[in-house]
């Protein structure tokens, strides 16, 4: 995990620890307020590593020859004009196994990742 170390207090009654201790974060937790920095410093150059170039007006906004992806904080739209050539991203990503810790869902739609439904 990038960035400054970040600690939690255990819960009151844990066994085996003392009440005064704390534990050390090794990655980011959904809603800390540097995860979507931390996610995007991984995605970004996992995305270049896969030929895809941010746009310069937006830095949310990758573009490969035949893919292009906008993310906002963890999510990710992906288009194409062959739903294959998503297909063979996602699956560059799944291939990299634990190394990247790579967690994602598929699926969903716009009006989804949008929060209009």
């Amino acid at each position: 995990m990038k960035g400054d170390p970040v600690y939690i207090s255990l819960p009151s009654r844990v066994p085996g620890f003392p009440p005064d201790h704390a534990l050390k974060l090794n990655k980011s937790l959904y809603g800390q307020t540097d995860a979507p920095r931390i996610w995007y410093d991984k995605l970004r150059p996992g995305l270049e590593a896969r030929d895809f170039t941010v746009y310069n007006a937006d830095p949310c906004l990758f573009i490969s020859k035949k893919v292009i992806c906008i993310c906002y904080l963890d999510d990710c739209l992906w288009f194409a004009k062959n739903s294959k050539d998503i297909g063979a991203v996602l699956q560059l990503f799944k291939d990299d196994g634990d190394e990247y810790n790579w967690e994602m869902t598929e699926g969903g739609t716009v009006e989804e990742f949008l929060g209009i439904q």
